[in-house]
This record gives structure tokens, sequence and C-alpha cells, in this order.
């Protein structure tokens, strides 16, 4: 029998979400799904009519399948392509997602998609990204058309259009009621903030974050909100409900006796707010799990049928998966349960602090618990996690409280807008300042542990939280150490050299004079040789000198699809033999590509991968690619690296990552006064070239804080 003090929505949660996984990873043909399903409900229903003491075992398997059919029908586990080959498609058009800010552009996703090709609208049924320039007034539920497409690439899922020209259609007649409603709503509160924000352009961004859900963050305040620990705050989630109820309560103070007595009444009447609020702020994962939550636990308390906490947020999470199996693999949707499960989970088995006010003890462990459990999603999604924020959110988070009901009561009394406007932006400004200064201070551990290392130290977590269960989530910990340990072996195993790397460990790149890109960086276990398509045995010779003295893997990433698909491949093979070959995707279209891959690198047993642009791989990740210039980013534990064949201030400033640059390397390079202070803000302390196609500065002491050097000959950067 299934153990009494699980909760029933666990048992539907997580062999559903597990379903939805399965489908991620091991994909059943999509013709296969309906049969699958079928067949399993009615040898499920009669297996459980037979063992009825077992009866569970089935079901659970039942909702198993369930999942792996609701994923399929979701398209999870395949690749997403487009009705017609792309250099059919002429126009492309859709009603936008989603908005985002990546630095100066703005990157688009569409859903409800068509394409043009060239004689009649055909359904895409996929979502398409695309990017604009950021000065393009442009928002949720606009019909965006794409025009005179230059660009369409498909990889990893995604499907991503540029094109030379555009129009925005407002108001299209396609969209429903209620986002009609929503785009009004936005109307009248932009209308609000930019009559009562006038001179105040920063806090305004903010409020819009953190009130209204609004999405286009600049890349400037999301890295440092995420470095303080406090990007939540600018996601509209289940913590900004809790202060819509802080709200309420604060307002109906003065009835509280009431209240008490009526309870049923005020609870239809914070079912309703949230609900309203959940419409306004559009409906974002985050704010539909808290509200469901929180619906949940209103409707069982008017229904005089109480449930826990743990049992409202798996509800929710199994009506959103329900609806929506893609969501899993939202990493607001990860870090949404987490959070909320860990408040949960902490308050009520962890045991009170001594000698401290109660309110005090509460909020510490909720902090604590929420921070403990989004710590391993943080680091899995985005490579590392701030510590800094066990402190800041302490500190920050009564703040943000503060910020967002003064906020509420901005848009609501409109007769006292001339009294809060100043609290409020004083508020925002403390808010600000606050998360910019311990930005300065917060350090950055790196860590990108894989699913089966995240369950593992939440089997950790929940063993020292279930003292009394702790023999139940050893033994899973153990089983998870073993499988880890397995696969750690295998990997190794793949790509074990015949003789062991004895060299140190740190991090560096080496640059070789060439033709366009010819550079290598060593890691810790692997040597990445970086070659572009106009070098040949001239130059690569002392690459492969250099590469013939280590010990290491050896991995060739080649940047363009028109280097020599075999006969320069095997002039390099002839000198080194790599374990792994990471080609352009655009390579895949080569007559040649398949002898290549299964004849030479699949008798030769090198594994071949395809690199994804603004995708990182083995730290390397392509930022920029207009077929004759390609930017790179490398991430180091030191910092991040900018490897160019050709760098100019307009290149520059179109990048759509900017963190702060270690270092900078162009094969050629275009110095000029708006790069030099590019390089400024940006704080590279040393910038390597090839060769200097010009430069307007008048003197080049005029950056004493930067080293530029002249490669001359091989350039190693540490």
């Amino acid at each position: 029998m299934i153990p009494v003090n699980i909760p029933r929505s666990c048992i539907f949660l997580f062999p559903f979400a597990l379903g939805i996984l399965i489908q991620k990873l091991f994909p059943i043909p999509f013709e296969y799904l309906s049969i699958l399903f079928i067949f399993s409900g009615i040898i499920s229903l009669c297996l459980a009519i037979i063992f009825k003491r077992i009866a569970w075992i089935f079901f659970i398997i039942f909702t198993i399948i369930t999942g792996i059919f609701l994923a399929g029908n979701s398209d999870i586990g395949y690749e997403k392509t487009l009705p017609v080959p792309p250099e059919r498609i002429d126009a492309v058009t859709g009603i936008v997602k989603d908005v985002r800010e990546k630095g100066v552009f703005l990157l688009i996703t569409l859903e409800k998609t068509m394409v043009w090709d060239k004689h009649k609208w055909l359904d895409a049924k996929v979502n398409i990204r695309t990017i604009l320039p950021g000065n393009q007034q442009i928002y949720n539920y606009d019909r965006l058309i794409l025009y005179q497409i230059k660009k369409i690439n498909q990889e990893n899922g995604e499907i991503t259009i540029t094109s030379k020209s555009r129009s925005i259609v407002k108001n299209s007649e396609s969209i429903s009621k209620y986002q009609q409603f929503n785009q009004k709503i936005s109307a009248v509160t932009e209308s609000i903030i930019k009559k009562w924000f006038k001179y105040h352009g920063q806090q305004a961004a903010i409020f819009r974050m953190m009130v209204l859900g609004n999405k286009r963050q600049s890349l400037e305040i999301k890295n440092i909100f995420i470095k303080t620990g406090t990007y939540h705050l600018l996601i509209v989630s289940g913590l900004h409900l809790g202060y819509v109820l802080l709200f309420l309560r604060i307002l109906f103070f003065l009835f509280r006796h009431i209240e008490q007595a009526h309870y049923k009444f005020f609870d239809f009447l914070y079912l309703f707010a949230i609900g309203i609020y959940a419409v306004i702020t559009g409906f974002n994962t985050p704010v539909v799990r808290a509200t469901l939550m929180l619906a949940v636990y209103l409707i069982a308390e008017i229904l005089e049928r109480p449930i826990n906490g743990i049992e409202s947020i798996g509800w929710a999470g199994f009506i959103i998966l329900f609806i929506k199996p893609e969501e899993l693999f939202n990493m607001g949707f990860q870090l949404s349960f987490a959070a909320t499960t860990g408040i949960i989970l902490t308050m009520r088995n962890t045991p009170q602090i001594k000698r401290i006010p109660e309110w005090l003890d509460t909020y510490i462990r909720a902090i604590a618990g929420a921070q403990i459990f989004t710590i391993p999603v943080l680091a899995a999604n985005i490579g590392s996690f701030y510590p800094a924020g066990f402190v800041t959110n302490f500190f920050l988070v009564p703040v943000g409280g503060l910020v967002v009901c003064l906020g509420l009561g901005f848009l609501i009394f409109g007769f006292l807008r001339s009294i809060i406007i100043f609290p409020l932006t004083k508020g925002l400004d403390l808010f600000w300042i606050s998360n910019k200064l311990f930005s300065n201070v917060s350090p950055e551990i790196p860590w990108s542990p894989d699913i089966i290392s995240v369950l593992l130290v939440y089997s950790i977590i929940l063993m020292i939280l279930f003292r009394n269960k702790w023999k139940f989530f050893a033994s899973i910990s153990l089983l998870l150490i073993v499988v880890s340990i397995i696969n750690l072996k295998t990997e190794k195993s793949a790509q074990q050299l015949p003789i062991e790397s004895h060299q140190h460990s740190g991090e560096s790149i080496t640059i070789f004079p060439c033709r366009k890109l010819l550079c290598s960086i060593e890691k810790e276990n692997r040597l990445i040789l970086i070659v572009s398509e106009k070098e040949n045995e001239t130059t690569l010779n002392s690459a492969l000198e250099n590469l013939s003295k280590t010990n290491k893997n050896i991995v060739f990433f080649f940047t363009a699809p028109t280097h020599d698909i075999i006969g320069d491949l095997e002039f390099l093979l002839s000198r080194v033999k790599p374990v792994l070959i990471i080609d352009n995707p655009e390579i895949r279209k080569h007559p040649a590509f398949g002898y290549r891959k299964s004849f030479i690198l699949g008798n030769m047993h090198i594994k071949q991968d395809c690199w994804k642009f603004l995708v990182p791989g083995e730290g390397i990740r392509i930022v920029y690619d207009d077929g004759k210039n390609m930017v790179i980013e490398y991430h180091s534990k030191k910092g991040t690296i900018l490897i160019a064949t050709y760098l100019n201030s307009k290149i520059f400033e179109v990048l759509p990552f900017s963190p702060r640059y270690h270092a900078v390397y162009a094969t050629k390079l275009a110095l000029s006064k708006k790069l030099a202070e590019y390089f400024q803000e940006y704080q590279v302390s040393q910038v390597i070239y090839q060769k200097l196609t010009y430069n307007t500065l008048e003197k080049m002491e005029a950056l004493p804080d930067l080293r530029i050097v002249e490669l001359k000959k091989t350039f190693t950067i540490d």
C-alpha cells in the first residue's frame, strides 16, 4: 500500500513529471503515442481490477504514460521544424508572446506563427524567435510581420529568424478578449507611470518589473539582482501574491473582527483580488502557480475542508503540467516550486530559534528555506550561484514588500498618488542602491550540477529535515551516488587518452598568428583548438606542434562550414587525433557530411557535435556571426574573454550579451574612440590584435588602464 503520510497530490505530480521527462530524453514516435495511451489505460485498468492490493502500482504506471502522452502532444522530445524549407520562405508573421531585453536588442518570441512560401500563408505551429533593435515599441499580443528574410536558424529545438525589414500591427483582431483587456490595463498603467515618474526613469523601470511583471529588464539590472540573490523580486511570483494579501490585510485591518466572523466572504474577496492581479501581470508561470496554490487553499477553507501547503503546491503543479507539460523545463517554474516547498518544509521541520521574537524566527527560517532549496536549481540552470543571497534577502525582501504594497496603493487610490509618490520613489531608490552596493561585494561560486547531482543534493536536504525518516532518504542518496559514479566512469572511459595528463590545471588561451582565427583554449582535462576556414598548413603548423606536446584530450572547434570537409581535416588528423570535433551546424548541408561522419570520424571513434548560436558548449559561446565575421565568448574561472575575427564599435554594441570582459582579442581591429569607451565601460584590462585596420584615437596613452598588444608571435592569455 501507499504510505498514508505521502500527500495525495504528489502521487499524481511526480509520476506525471517523470513521464514528461522520459518523453524529453527518450521521445516515442508521435504515431505511437495514442496507441500507447489507449492500450496502457485498458491494461492498467484490467490489472488493477485483478490485483486490487497493488492497484496503486498500475495507477502510477498509467500516470507516467499519461505524462508521456501529453508531453508528446505538446511536441516535447521532437525537433521543431518549419512546414517548408527555409529557402522558400519570404515572410513570417506571429503574435508576440514574450519581449526581453538583450543588451541593445529586444529578443522577441512569436506564437501562432505563419510563413509565406511565395504563394500562400502556411500555419507553422512552432514558436519563432527574432531580434529587433531596442528602440522598437513592441509589446505582448502585437502582431509582428518579418519581410526580406536574411537567415533562418533551426537548432536545439528553437527557430531563430533575422530579417531586413518588419512591420508591427497593434490591436490585432486575432487576439482574445482577455488579451485585449490586458492591453488596455497595460495602457492605463503605462500612462499613470509616465505622468508620475516623469523625472524618475530608473525608478519607473524597477516599478514596472516589481509591481506589474514587466519582463523587459536591461541586462545590467538583471545581472545586479542575480548577484544579490534577489532576482525573484523582479519576477512577479508567489512572493508578490503574498504582498498582495498583506496589502489587503492592512487595508482591512480596522475590520478584522468582521473578517474573522465572516471569513468565507473575505476568502472570496482575496480569491478575486489575486485573480485580478494575475490577469494584470500577464499570467506568467510563477503567478499561475501561486494563484492556483492560494486558490486551492482558499477554496478548501471555504468548503471547510482545509489542506496543508504541500498538498496545495502539488495540485497546483499537477494542473500546470497537465495544461502545459513544457513548463517542467522552465527555470521560473522550477524556482517557484523549489522556493515555496523549501519555505513550507523548513518551517514545519526545523526547531524554533529561542530568545528572539516569533515573527523574526518565522522570517529567518522562511528566507533560509527558500534560499537552500533554490540554490541547486539556479546552479543547474546558470552554472553558478551567489551565497550573498543568504544575507541580502533578509534585508531586501522587506524593502521589496514595502515597495510592492506602496505601488499597489499608488495604482488603486488615484486621490492619494500625490502623497504616496514620495515614499514610493524613495523606497525604489533604497532598493536599487542597496542591490548595487551588495552586488559589488557578492562572490560568484561556479557550479554546474547535472540532474543526478541536483537530486542528490535535494535528497540530502530532505534527509536532514526529516530526521525520523533518514534511512529512506539515505538509501535514495546512496543510490544516486552509485549512479553518479557509474556515469562519471562511463564519461571518463569514453574520453580517456592512452596517456594521462600531468600538466597543471589552470586555464589559458594561446593565440597563434593566423589568416582569420586560430587559438587554443587549455582547460583542466582538455585542449580546444579553434580553427577558421582560412587556415592552411602554413598557419596550422605552430598550433599543431603545441598540441602534440600536450597529454590532454584534444577538441577541434571549426568556426565555419566552408572549411574543407575532408582535405584539411585529413591533414589535421595526420598530426593530432582529437576526441571530439565541434562543427558549424551549416556543415550538415555539405554533400560529403554523412560520408565524413560515418567513414572517417566514425572509423576513428571520434565524436562529432555542432555548436549552437548563443548556447554555451565547452565554455564557448558564439555571440555574433554574420557569415563573414565571428565573435566568440569564452567564460573561464578568471573572467570572460572575447575572441573575434574582426571587431569594431558597431559589432561590439550589438553583442546580445555584455559581461565584464577580462581580455579582448581581434585578428583585425578597428580602434575608435567609441570602441575604447566600450572597453573602459566593460572593464577590459588588455586588448590583443594582429592587424589594425584603422585607429582614430589621438593617443594610445589616453587609455592608461588598458594594455594594447600587437600580436607578432604566439601569445598566451592567462
